[in-house]
């Protein structure tokens, strides 16, 4: 007995000296919560940061906010059509053409940036269609096709630079952006055979056109010009420079860098739900219209997880996720976001927060936020606040 109690003490004091070791904290931070920086004084205190956060999504923990335009900035009745989280801003893009971004911690508008007013192909052929953040640099598409470019860091008002310059009528609306620092991937719906451009984000060059997703929604695709109406189609881009683009009959996935190879060419009896496809760092959520979401690991196809919504919560859904959750929210037959647990095979609804939201145009969430657009800019705060000693 004298022995075993003498080696449980060798074990614990062993483990004592290894737990103050801040590299095994930044090892165990950057493998299971993807944090490549800290913003705290240790990584252990970063990982305990990480650790309550996820705990807050489960929990349905939050602050609610409306950020603020600025004073010397008229919202008159803009419409966001999309939303983009980075580590510290909120980037908001509207139908005239403009992104207005603010910071999360202080809800402040920081800048709004400008698009050239070029030839109108219909009310909302200025409308923003993605953003995409980078460390330094803030990258802007429009349904016309037109693409921006301009330093993250600017503060006020700025003429974003027209990096590439859209011919609409050549390759129909571009209905959905996003990309990397490295690629832009535009996805567009108005001509038959050339759905997807991809460009090398550094120079602007063109290097793929090609693809057949929107081809059954040509005609819806050229309706986006002229009707506020929901995205016929939605592309995103991980991390790992895969893509995930989806319809309501189709969905595919591609490397960034190889987009003539799809690593997934998948349809649904049911139909997808074209607002409910996201990406996080390594995985892809869509929702079916019969009811039943999963959640696919990008690199390999491996099925993660699977959950069940009622059918009710399918008319109007909106989704989104991080690396542990997903977030949908229905306004039918009440306003709810729904947060789903997606660690398991069988997900699981942790929570569920009534939003006096209504009708939703975007939605986006990160590590930490999650912020929607209704008739204002709604930003959700999971984060930890109170700093435990």
């Amino acid at each position: 007995m004298m022995i075993e109690n003498f080696s449980c003490m060798q074990v614990c004091s062993t483990w004592r000296e290894v737990s103050r070791s801040d590299l095994l904290w930044e090892h165990l931070t950057r493998r299971i919560w993807r944090r490549t920086f800290r913003v705290r004084d240790t990584w252990h205190r970063e990982y305990i940061n990480c650790h309550r956060t996820a705990r807050n999504f489960e929990d349905g923990r939050l602050s609610s906010s409306i950020p603020q335009f600025g004073h010397s900035e008229h919202r008159r009745s803009l419409i966001c059509r999309c939303l983009v989280l980075s580590d510290t801003r909120l980037a908001c893009g509207f139908v005239d053409g403009t992104v207005r971004v603010f910071d999360l911690e202080t809800n402040a508008h920081v800048s709004t940036f400008l698009s050239d007013h070029g030839h109108l192909f219909g009310p909302f052929s200025r409308s923003i269609s993605g953003i995409v953040i980078t460390d330094s640099n803030i990258t802007f598409a429009r349904l016309d096709g037109d693409i921006y470019v301009d330093a993250i860091n600017v503060h006020g008002q700025s003429q974003a630079r027209r990096a590439v310059s859209g011919f609409v009528m050549n390759n129909g609306p571009l209905v959905g952006f996003a990309g990397t620092r490295r690629w832009w991937v535009g996805l567009f719906a108005g001509i038959a055979g050339r759905s997807f451009q991809v460009w090398n984000a550094e120079s602007g060059e063109s290097v793929f056109v090609g693809g057949s997703l929107t081809d059954p929604e040509t005609v819806m695709g050229w309706h986006m010009l002229t009707e506020l109406v929901d995205p016929v189609a939605r592309v995103r881009v991980t991390e790992g420079e895969f893509v995930v683009a989806c319809t309501g009959l189709r969905l595919v996935c591609f490397n960034a860098w190889n987009p003539e190879v799809l690593l997934r060419d998948a349809v649904s009896a049911s139909g997808f739900v074209v607002n409910s496809m996201d990406v996080s760092e390594e995985a892809f959520v869509v929702v079916e219209r019969g009811g039943v979401g999963t959640v696919w690991r990008v690199g390999t196809m491996e099925l993660m997880s699977r959950f069940r919504l009622r059918g009710s919560w399918v008319r109007g859904l909106w989704g989104c996720m991080n690396l542990g959750y997903v977030l949908t929210y229905s306004p039918n037959p009440a306003p709810f976001l729904r947060v789903w647990n997606i660690e398991q095979e069988e997900g699981r609804l942790c929570v569920r927060v009534f939003l006096r939201a209504g009708e939703v145009s975007s939605m986006v969430a990160h590590h930490s936020h999650m912020a929607f657009s209704s008739n204002n800019i709604n930003l959700l705060d999971f984060g930890v606040h109170d700093e435990e000693p």
